[in-house]
């Protein structure tokens, strides 16, 4: 769970730093939808490998597959929602890792492997779709 936190703080230090400069969004809001959609990505990719290397099938239309990844989406979003902002975890790991903030000179570097990792599955999933596309269709 450290490695998550710490990833999360990543991502609401960026957006909390942005908001100081200009108005914008809720940084908590911000950060928690970002880690939900990279999250969410993640579920995509496993079930993506899991229908592929193991069952050899994939969804049946592309509707039913929109519909599947819009309530993985979902979920996550409401789970990510419930966990950083209704049980204040996101202002816990803020106090955590808030004095350590000054104290990093790789803060960019940490940022960029933080939003890499969110964005990862997409870019494997985009993968799959270029080179392994439906046949067919």
């Amino acid at each position: 769970m450290k490695h998550i936190d710490y990833l999360y703080f990543n991502v609401y230090n960026f957006f909390y730093s942005k908001s100081q400069h200009r108005q914008s969004f809720n940084p908590r809001i911000q950060a928690m939808y970002l880690v939900a959609f990279g999250t969410g990505g993640w579920l995509l990719l496993l079930e993506s490998l899991y229908l592929h290397a193991i069952k050899h099938t994939r969804f049946a239309s592309r509707g039913e597959s929109t519909i599947f990844a819009a309530s993985i989406y979902m979920l996550t979003t409401l789970l990510f929602n419930y966990i950083f902002i209704t049980r204040d975890r996101d202002q816990k790991i803020l106090g955590k890792y808030e004095k350590l903030t000054g104290q990093n000179p790789k803060k960019k570097l940490h940022l960029i492997v933080s939003v890499s990792i969110l964005f990862l599955p997409y870019a494997a999933l985009l993968f799959f779709a270029v080179f392994f596309p439906r046949h067919g269709q």
